[in-house]
């Protein structure tokens, strides 16, 4: 596959392979080439239903006509419970990983204290819109998270592990 067929991303430079333009899984949003996240995205902020593709067909939003049920979690501590939304595993494949840091850690957070109690790596392609995408990435994950009080933030080039080997630049931030 020579680098003239794969496309990047109009939002967050990511790659696009043709494979992912027949498969349905990005495609072309207000006139821009948008990978699955940016698609899935773009979607949620913009619009519901389906959307036009590069090569005229049609794709549905995330999760539209599956049909989802509510699981109460409840856990060891006391009586407090949860309601979350069960979804299909397609669903999770086109969603972005957000929720990653969503486990229950022993050790507590302590923003008062200088030493960092976790940590967690973002990284980027090396182009503007792939950075500028980190950059807001780290600014709402920081911000949407009342107590998360970063410590320390290292970055590094180095090369990320995909579908191809690209140079990416990597933030750690410890918190």
């Amino acid at each position: 596959m020579s680098s003239s067929e794969i496309e990047s991303c109009d939002g967050c430079g990511a790659s696009i392979y043709p494979e992912h333009l027949a498969d349905e899984k990005a495609g072309l949003a207000d006139g821009k080439l948008l990978c699955p996240h940016c698609l899935a995205e773009y979607r949620q902020t913009h619009h519901t239903g389906e959307q036009r593709l590069a090569g005229g067909a049609t794709m549905k939003a995330p999760g539209e006509g599956e049909v989802l049920e509510t699981l109460e979690v409840v856990e060891d501590e006391g009586e407090r419970t949860t309601s979350i939304r069960a979804i299909g595993a397609d669903t999770l494949a086109g969603a972005a990983a957000a929720a990653v840091d969503d486990v229950n850690y022993q050790r507590p957070l302590n923003p008062d204290s200088p030493a960092a109690t976790r940590c967690r790596t973002f990284h980027a392609k090396l182009n503007d819109g792939a950075v500028a995408y980190m950059n807001r990435q780290i600014n709402e994950w920081a911000d949407g998270d009342p107590t998360v009080t970063i410590k320390y933030a290292s970055s590094t080039i180095g090369v990320w592990e995909g579908k191809k080997a690209d140079p990416h630049l990597i933030v750690t931030v410890l918190y």
